[in-house]
């Protein structure tokens, strides 16, 4: 899986309810671990926020947890 700019701006289009099973269904069939954006499940605040404010370092290493850089 790559995420890139496009990919973002989806998952910022997605409703809460949406947003947080993608994000689960990730955090538990990937491993994603979303402890560099200091972010608390469920918080959909501050998990929008932090796709609105990733890096191209962020989405690099989110891409390589998502096993898109091997």
């Amino acid at each position: 899986m790559q995420l890139d700019r496009k990919a973002l701006n989806r998952l910022l289009a997605l409703n809460d309810k949406q947003l947080e099973t993608l994000i689960l269904a990730l955090t538990t069939q990937y491993g994603l671990d979303l402890s560099r954006f200091q972010v608390r499940p469920g918080d959909m605040v501050a998990l929008r926020r932090a796709i609105q404010n990733a890096s191209d370092e962020d989405l690099l290493e989110l891409t390589r947890q998502l096993g898109g850089g091997q």
